[in-house]
């Protein structure tokens, strides 16, 4: 009787084969990033809790994480709000405004678990560029000094529901939105949901492709579960997570409590563990599903059917970033309509690229 061989037999007798290619091809990029790029040799997450340990190989981590003063800078003005959503949204966010009295609107939505803590330096950067720019950062819900919610929908849609609501409190809208890979991903779907909330859109980067699915929400929250069908890699806990309690000894929620006031921690400690796990499951499945889209988080059609007046977006230029492939980008202005890329790896070529776009899309709010 003939029979197919199962895939597990071929596979056994081809992995030499493979692990030979696969091997000799990282050898191969290894060297070439070595000679072409700069790379950055450090485990981020080390350096704060807020980052995920990929993103520093490439020129964006200096300019956006702890981002030294450019000249001017240090004399910006600045607000501090909290801005609470209710009852909208069940939330209170902390908010920054810099250059409070400017008349043109920029979001700054922050990558990784960053807050306003790790990037503030650069909204305060982009905002001594040009004093009409009135940049506003903001710290997502679960982050920063922004009040607990795990809410029912993955933390993107949260983020960009809770984006909707805030903007128009603040009375900015329709704005222009400047997103850093996950920041990026909340104000897609901002767009996607709201779309005259948006004058124009700024990705810087976009986040893409399998390995980018695979790595982020197996770092982002199926760490958190106890659970070998979800994740490869090594979970947070050694047993499963039964109280807020033991969630809050995890580096990333421990670092969240010490910054905190006690009625924000006394929030986290009345929470439901089992919503926390549930929004891990839910979050971490959402970006899974999109991995062999063009942007993760977002299915090619609805990303194509975006009602966007412009958007920009911006790549650092390393190749060796495979979380935001320059592919994937390229690919996604072919989605986008009113959409361009520009090579921008420094803060010199990001302000060239946005001061004028963001001038020229956003409309000036009435004082």
């Amino acid at each position: 009787m003939k029979y197919n061989k199962p895939a597990a037999l071929l596979i056994n007798k081809t992995t030499p084969l493979i692990t030979l290619f696969f091997s000799a091809s990282c050898l191969f990029c290894s060297s070439y990033a070595e000679k072409t790029e700069k790379i950055i040799d450090v485990q981020n997450d080390e350096v704060d809790v807020t980052l995920f340990r990929g993103a520093a190989n490439n020129s964006y981590f200096p300019v956006y994480f702890k981002a030294l003063p450019e000249e001017g800078a240090e004399n910006v003005e600045m607000e501090v709000r909290a801005v609470d959503l209710r009852p909208d949204r069940d939330v209170t966010l902390h908010v920054e405004i810099y250059n409070p009295n400017g008349k043109i609107p920029l979001i700054v939505t922050p990558g990784g678990n960053g807050d306003t803590n790790g990037f503030g330096g650069f909204a305060r950067n982009v905002a001594a560029a040009d004093p009409e720019l009135k940049v506003i950062i903001y710290d997502r819900r679960n982050l920063g000094q922004s009040e607990v919610n795990f809410g029912s929908e993955p933390q993107m849609v949260e983020e960009g529901e809770d984006l909707h609501i805030l903007i128009n409190r603040l009375g900015v809208a329709p704005a222009s939105f400047f997103g850093m890979s996950s920041g990026a991903r909340s104000n897609l779907v901002l767009a996607s949901r709201y779309p005259d909330d948006i004058a124009s859109l700024i990705i810087a980067p976009l986040t893409g492709g399998p390995l980018a699915a695979m790595r982020l929400s197996e770092d982002y929250f199926f760490k958190y579960l106890q659970d070998k069908k979800l994740s490869t890699r090594e979970h947070i806990v050694t047993s499963p997570l039964t109280t807020m309690e033991e969630l809050a000894e995890t580096p990333l929620w421990s670092a969240y409590l010490a910054r905190n006031t006690p009625e924000k921690r006394k929030r986290f400690f009345d929470a439901d563990i089992a919503d926390f796990l549930a929004a891990m499951k839910t979050s971490g499945e959402h970006l899974q599903a999109t991995r062999y889209q063009t942007a993760l988080g977002m299915r090619d059609d609805e990303f194509a059917a975006l009602k966007v007046p412009a958007t920009l977006i911006l790549h650092h230029t390393a190749y060796s970033d495979y979380l935001h492939p320059v592919t994937n980008t390229r690919a996604a202005t072919t989605l986008l309509t009113n959409s361009s890329f520009k090579f921008a790896p420094h803060l010199p070529e990001i302000l060239e690229a946005i001061l004028p776009f963001v001038k020229k899309h956003t409309p000036k709010m009435k004082m």
